[in-house]
């Protein structure tokens, strides 16, 4: 699977567990996993709100402790503007 392939599926997974989350209780956090593409097996605790943010921006989920290059959606938001994961 290539990286781009990769980065696609797992938004996928991550609109499902969005989508999840916000209909049962918005109030709590989801693991996301990072949409790097590369083969990284990292999460990111997100609140459904601010997964929706990140979408709405453009900016892809990423783990704080990847180090993976940063593909993009189409015309995002630089990552640097993006939400922070929770600790």
């Amino acid at each position: 699977m290539s990286p781009g392939q990769r980065s696609r599926l797992f938004q996928e997974v991550n609109d499902r567990i969005y989508d999840l989350l916000a209909s049962a209780d918005p109030a709590l956090p989801g693991e996301f996993l990072c949409e790097c593409g590369s083969d990284c097996d990292q999460r990111v605790a997100l609140l459904p709100a601010a997964f929706a943010t990140l979408r709405e921006t453009g900016t892809l989920v990423r783990s704080p402790d990847c180090s993976a290059p940063s593909p993009r959606l189409s015309d995002p938001a630089p990552l640097a503007g993006g939400v922070p994961a929770l600790s």
